[in-house]
């Protein structure tokens, strides 16, 4: 366990020390440098980063257990349609009451898609990258053929505030975010379903024979995932004040880089938040500076790809590294 503690410390002080060098970087790259450290622009990366940080997170917990779910995007635009729609067929009748019942609808659907997703893994066996990955464009079917594949629009002033609502100089979405990290910082490191998640995602036979019900967890997890992905979607609704089945059609790829730079293991059982809050944080600065360089969608993405490979041939190696240093110990 010391060892454990050790090695995950570690990791988290070179994620550290690799947002403080792209921070320096940044300054130094941007032509107006005075512009980059203005706290204008660190509002504007605090108005960006909550969508792609509350995903990242409910991706994490499926690979903590070794999987991945790839249906989070498609669950946060189905549960921003539905919570749209519901706002909008009842504002007229019971006015504010109805941005309160839209989002509880939301989180509702997100539970709900969680769950399904959940009973595939873990009741029929089927690999969490296949089942999600059908889950994925299930959602989002669902989304376009309630919508006819248009943007659901006109939602009241009201919801836009949840997207642009500032407190003590952060916004809204930014507190909502943290809220969250700290919510399953607790559920991981502080309760009995935590822990079950990491032993189940080291090892599924060892956890069986201590007790755990494998598919419970399986389920709980899931569940968790879609109920973050609810957020997410609450928060992408308002901030556009418009709902569409393929919002953030690129999220899922940085996703899987931050949460893969942020030190969560894609085989399962090792990982933090604090990681994913670093990793998303060192991102949200190199893409800020991206956009004052004038880089395009397209590059931006074609070097989160390079990015993504190259993190996880780093952690493959990490991982080979420590197996071997491990095996010696033992033989010794």
């Amino acid at each position: 366990m010391k060892k454990f503690i050790k090695d995950a410390d570690a990791g988290l002080l070179r994620l550290f020390a690799i947002m403080i060098i792209a921070f320096v970087l940044m300054v130094v790259l941007v032509p107006n440098t005075s512009l980059f450290l203005k706290w204008s622009n660190f509002q504007s990366m605090m108005f960006q980063l909550p969508e792609i940080g509350i995903l990242t997170v409910a991706v994490m917990f499926a690979m903590l257990l070794g999987g991945i779910d790839l249906s989070v995007v498609g669950i946060a635009n189905l549960s921003g349609i539905l919570c749209s729609i519901v706002i909008l067929n009842t504002y007229e009748r019971i006015g504010a009451v109805s941005i309160l019942l839209g989002c509880v609808t939301a989180l509702a659907v997100g539970v709900g898609c969680g769950a399904f997703n959940g009973f595939i893994v873990s009741k029929l066996g089927v690999p969490a990258m296949l089942a999600t990955l059908g889950t994925m464009q299930m959602f989002s079917g669902i989304g376009i053929a309630i919508t006819k594949g248009a943007a659901v629009v006109g939602l009241p002033d009201e919801y836009g505030k949840i997207g642009s609502l500032m407190i003590l100089g952060v916004p809204l979405i930014m507190w909502i975010f943290m809220i969250v990290v700290l919510m399953t910082t607790i559920i991981l490191q502080k309760r009995k379903i935590g822990w079950e998640i990491y032993l189940l995602g080291t090892s599924e036979k060892s956890a069986r024979f201590t007790g755990i019900k494998n598919v419970k967890v399986t389920l709980q997890t899931f569940m968790i995932s879609g109920f973050l992905s609810s957020i997410a979607g609450i928060i992408l609704t308002s901030r556009s004040m418009s709902a569409k089945a393929d919002y953030g059609s690129s999220y899922i790829l940085q996703c899987l880089l931050v949460a893969i730079l942020g030190g969560i293991s894609p085989f399962g059982g090792f990982g933090k938040v604090v990681g994913i809050v670093i990793s998303i944080i060192t991102l949200q600065i190199i893409s800020s500076g991206f956009n004052m360089l004038r880089f395009s969608s397209y590059q931006k993405t074609f070097i989160w790809g390079l990015v993504l490979i190259f993190a996880m041939i780093i952690n493959y190696y990490a991982e080979q590294r420590k197996l071997k240093k491990k095996t010696e110990e033992e033989r010794n």
